[in-house]
């Protein structure tokens, strides 16, 4: 959860988009991008939530972190300068 929560604000800002969108559009699966978006921008509050949503879906909160690391990975070999400070966690 460290490496969400060290994101910069602009990729939260991103993944809450892209959260949004995901309820939205058919396809897009955006409960998962829009929890992490919120504990890069709001840390404190979707902690709360993220913490909830691992104990009553922990399936799905693992997948969904699966998910998010791998887009974490792509971003960061799409623009390592960006994401120079962020160490690669061992998987």
């Amino acid at each position: 959860m460290a490496r969400i929560k060290d994101l910069p604000k602009e990729v939260g800002v991103m993944l809450v988009t892209v959260g949004a969108l995901g309820l939205v559009l058919p396809g897009v699966v955006g409960a998962p991008a829009a929890i992490a978006g919120g504990l890069v921008l709001w840390p404190g509050t979707f902690g709360t939530v993220e913490s909830w949503f691992e104990r009553r879906f922990p399936t799905a909160h693992k997948k969904s972190l699966r998910q998010i690391h791998r887009y974490l990975n792509d971003l960061e070999r799409r623009y390592p300068d960006l994401a120079g400070s962020h160490p690669r966690p061992e998987e």
